[in-house]
């Protein structure tokens, strides 16, 4: 698929605000509005937009400790248990299989230290952990998460 200047204006202003209508994401990109949406339409067909989503604030949530977790698995776990085990702990919001000395990366939004001690604990039981490395963040820098920017 062909990306030109007007869909990378349109996907940058989409995920800035994936609301945006389609009036007033036609003004910024100086094109009507039928032909906006047609490049939208497009561009979901393709594939190269997945889906519209929400972020929720975590603090209003009262999940106010961010950490990352790498896990290593115990030789006898497997990885179909580890996924099951994941899909049960609410605190994971993220999980993914790795290369190198840990077989995940978690990503955790806990409500208390003593509720990440917990989740940890969890963890460990839970998907027979061997080794877990735990870092908490300490904040975002402005402009990420991101995506990459279509050639």
């Amino acid at each position: 698929m062909v990306i030109d200047e007007i869909d990378r204006r349109i996907i940058q202003h989409l995920t800035e605000d994936a609301r945006m209508s389609a009036t007033d994401l036609a003004r910024a990109v100086s094109m009507s509005a039928s032909a906006t949406t047609e490049r939208i339409r497009r561009l979901r067909t393709s594939g190269l937009i997945r889906r519209f989503t929400i972020e929720l604030d975590r603090e209003v949530l009262g999940r106010s400790i961010d950490a990352f977790v790498d896990v290593r698995l115990r030789s006898d776990a497997t990885k179909s248990e580890a996924d099951g085990a994941l899909a049960d702990i609410d605190a994971v919001v993220d999980s993914t299989h790795v290369t190198g000395r840990y077989d995940y990366q978690l990503a955790l939004a806990c409500r208390d230290v003593a509720d990440l001690d917990a989740v940890l604990n969890e963890i460990i039981d839970r998907m027979g952990a061997e080794e877990t490395n735990t870092r908490l963040l300490l904040r975002r820098l402005d402009g990420f998460p991101r995506d990459p920017t279509p050639d």
